[in-house]
């Protein structure tokens, strides 16, 4: 096994938010002892054992390969899962107020994030949008931004443009 080493304090955001309940928790506890497919974790936690695969695949806090057909579900091919880390190294330092935003956009609740990504997703819409031009248009740091970024599964940076995930 590995050690992640995260030295960048936007990092922070998504490793905060990837043990935020009981379910990450559980299948990522899972995914240290072995490989588990994506069939086995639905039957156990049903959709949100699912977001939580998709969270950690993100991250790349997970490795996946696809099992054979006569291993899968109706012989098809399914993909299955295991941790990629058995460790964290959090080296950081940066300014006080920089770690504040940082915190702020990890301690969002659920529903005052959901329906701030919602109003970014609608404003980039399908050809995206300058980063910059996001984040002041809500009114947050480029800083800020990154970390919502970082914390959505709906987007992503290519350059500097903020665009919807594919």
């Amino acid at each position: 096994m590995r050690t992640k080493v995260v030295n960048d304090s936007t990092d922070l955001v998504p490793l905060l938010r990837a043990f935020d309940n009981k379910t990450k928790k559980e299948v990522f506890n899972e995914l240290l002892l072995n490989w588990k497919p994506l069939s086995e974790i639905l039957e156990k936690y049903g959709y949100e054992g699912e977001d939580a695969l998709e969270y950690f695949d993100k991250m790349k806090l997970v490795e996946t390969k696809w099992t054979t057909p006569e291993d899968g579900i109706d012989g098809r091919p399914q993909k299955k899962y295991r941790s990629y880390y058995s460790a964290f190294n959090i080296n950081i330092s940066c300014p006080v107020n920089e770690i504040s935003e940082i915190f702020t956009v990890a301690s969002l609740n659920r529903g005052e994030f959901e329906k701030l990504e919602d109003r970014i997703f609608e404003y980039v819409g399908d050809d995206g949008k300058f980063g910059s031009m996001v984040a002041e248009n809500f009114g947050v740091s480029n800083l800020a931004l990154k970390g919502l970024v970082k914390r959505s599964n709906r987007f992503c940076y290519k350059g500097l443009k903020l665009s919807r995930k594919d």
